[in-house]
């Protein structure tokens, strides 16, 4: 069953090259490290020439190390191919997970200070290697080490990639008389990219003793063990990885509750279980005053507050705590929240006109079907749930950047009314939908607190956007079914991959899921009508 989305993400190089030089004139590091390793990414991925903009990731890279300069906002303006429409995803990790490539650098120059080599080639997977390899060539450049770098994109399916080195770039590992080491922001589910970048090295008779995987993170062996390519599951005990430097703390940090730590904190919603892997660091700050999120690196978090600002004026979202901007972070103020046994009118009153709100203030299409992927989803993990297929034509609808998290732990009470958490980031997040319909939302609703909430939760968003119910009736049962069958998938995997105590409550909510896609054939019969 599908999971996680893999939207494609395409862009001029001219474009790529522009953000790069935006980001070089405000003099900022980080963004300039960013933009430019995209487009070193897709440079390289298009076979359009890399060297030309190499140089320049870099001396980015060295700028964030103070260790040089910035270079001109003119530098990477000798790239091929300007015109040419190249695939450029945004690189998940700085955006979503806390990955800090500072503390990529601060790794590499540890253990290069422990084994004192003095040839270094470092292998990036891109995508988010185009960023990490010239931040750790950087790092160990700056200690006097001879440094080459260079990036690969592993291919084929996903937990079972390979690499496939030219053959000019196959001599020149073959020939490298010093060390190796191989930075990506894995592993992931499956381990497969570091160990396909471990198969190629010693497919040139490299000794694993040489190889050094630069990782976010180094498993446990009973992480390990759970990687879904066999062949990284039982060879990376074997192996040498060293783990980057988590972000640093924000200013004010007094408890960090990451990880699902915040229910024990706040006693919500009988805790839910959490998948500890793709949460967003959580932190309680300034003497319990307020809590501050992750809220992404660069232009990423530069958005992500201004929809948090955006959500607070308009009286949906917490209030935040501070004007300042925080790399990397959002300060809230810590809200007093009243326990909730079960929705009421004036939540779904407060629902129905949040959700009018957000599709009003963030609407990105005025009318489009699905996604191809999002209807492949809903297709394959809804057959997968009730043995028959999807069959009701996905309709039309205004595309918009969804709250995305309509979850029960999502929605409090205070004392000045209801509030919404969270609205910031998971519509556009790793997972299903992305950008879609509001109707995903509107039937997420109903699915997570029972119909008699979904509709009057619906019938509160018609009366503020003025959408009818013969309109908005078959997009709410499509999505429905596509929300179900995404939740279900996601809560099986959650339960395999978060292990105990927290896969026992996946179970339980993927199992509820199952009975929700059963109760929908029987409401909506047409979903499974040929």
């Amino acid at each position: 069953m599908q999971v996680f989305r893999h939207s494609a993400c395409l862009a001029t190089v001219e474009d790529l090259t522009s953000a790069a030089r935006q980001a070089l004139a405000r003099q900022a590091p980080i963004d300039a490290l960013l933009a430019l390793g995209r487009l070193e990414c897709a440079l390289a991925d298009a076979e359009l020439g890399r060297h030309a903009v190499a140089a320049w990731c870099q001396q980015a890279a060295a700028a964030c190390l103070g260790a040089a300069p910035l270079p001109t906002p003119e530098a990477p303006c000798a790239v091929r191919g300007p015109r040419a429409t190249v695939l450029a995803p945004p690189p998940e990790g700085p955006r979503f997970y806390a990955l800090d490539p500072i503390g990529f650098a601060r790794a590499a120059q540890r253990w290069a200070r422990s084994r004192r080599p003095q040839q270094v080639f470092v292998l990036g997977l891109r995508s988010m290697g185009s960023v990490l390899a010239p931040m750790a060539a950087a790092a160990l450049a700056a200690d006097g080490i001879a440094v080459q770098w260079t990036t690969l994109r592993p291919s084929g399916p996903a937990f079972h990639r390979r690499l496939h080195a030219p053959p000019s770039l196959r001599l020149q590992l073959a020939r490298w008389p010093g060390e190796f080491v191989v930075a990506d922001e894995g592993p992931g589910l499956s381990g497969s990219s570091f160990g396909a970048a471990m198969a190629l090295l010693a497919s040139l008779a490299v000794p694993s003793s040489r190889i050094t995987l630069l990782a976010s993170h180094a498993p446990t062996a009973e992480q390990a063990a759970r990687l879904r390519n066999p062949f990284a599951a039982a060879a990376w005990p074997h192996w040498n990885v060293l783990a980057a430097d988590p972000l640093p703390a924000p200013a004010g940090a007094c408890a960090n509750l990451s990880g699902g730590a915040w229910r024990a904190r706040f006693g919500r919603d009988a805790n839910p279980p959490v998948w500890g892997t793709h949460s967003r660091l959580l932190f309680l700050a300034d003497h319990g005053r307020n809590i501050v999120k992750f809220a992404g690196l660069g232009a990423w978090g530069r958005a992500t507050r201004a929809r948090a600002r955006r959500l607070a004026r308009a009286g949906f979202g917490p209030r935040l705590a501070s004007a300042v901007e925080e790399h990397g972070w959002v300060r809230y103020r810590v809200e007093a929240v009243r326990p909730r046994a079960r929705p009421s009118a004036s939540w779904a009153n407060f629902a129905g006109r949040y959700l009018a709100w957000v599709a009003s203030e963030f609407r990105l299409a005025r009318s489009a079907p699905p996604t191809p992927e999002l209807v492949a989803m809903a297709e394959e993990n809804f057959a997968a749930i009730t043995g028959a297929p999807l069959r009701c034509a996905p309709p039309l609808g205004p595309r918009i950047a969804l709250d995305g998290r309509m979850l029960p732990q999502e929605w409090g009470e205070t004392a000045a009314g209801w509030i919404k958490f969270d609205g910031t980031d998971h519509g556009d997040d790793p997972f299903f939908p992305g950008p879609a319909d509001i109707a995903w939302d509107l039937a997420a609703i109903g699915v997570e607190f029972g119909p008699a909430a979904g509709a009057a939760a619906a019938a509160a968003f018609r009366r503020t956007s003025g959408e009818t119910e013969r309109a908005l009736a078959p997009r709410l049962a499509w999505h429905a079914a596509a929300y179900t069958a995404f939740r279900h998938a996601y809560c099986a995997l959650a339960a395999e991959q978060a292990g105990d105590p927290e896969a026992a409550g996946f179970l339980r909510e993927a199992d509820r899921y199952r009975v929700s896609a059963s109760r929908l054939c029987r409401e909506f019969p047409r979903l499974r009508s040929a």
